[in-house]
């Protein structure tokens, strides 16, 4: 799986969990409470999820890998993309 790979399925993740936030609201709107807590664990679930695709350590699993199928002119640069993902997660 590679960094693209990695950040496109974060996004997914990120983007129902969006989903069910705003369901959650919509659901508080109309006094449905129950309802709106089940899409709020929801939304979290799938944030918690997203936050474990794009860890420090897996980020430099994808570039070593990178760095291994690469010449090593383009090892800085991909350290450079790694050390901003990394700074993402701070």
């Amino acid at each position: 799986m590679g960094l693209d790979d990695l950040v496109n399925k974060a996004k997914d993740l990120l983007g129902g969990a969006d989903e069910k936030t705003q369901e959650a609201a919509a659901d508080t709107q109309a006094g449905n409470t129950e309802a709106a807590a089940g899409a709020s664990e929801e939304a979290s679930s799938l944030i918690d999820k997203a936050k474990g695709l794009l860890t420090d350590e897996r980020i430099d699993q994808v570039a070593g890998a990178i760095k291994d199928k690469t010449p090593d002119q383009v090892d800085s640069v991909v350290d450079t993309i790694a050390d901003k993902g990394k700074e993402f997660n701070n």
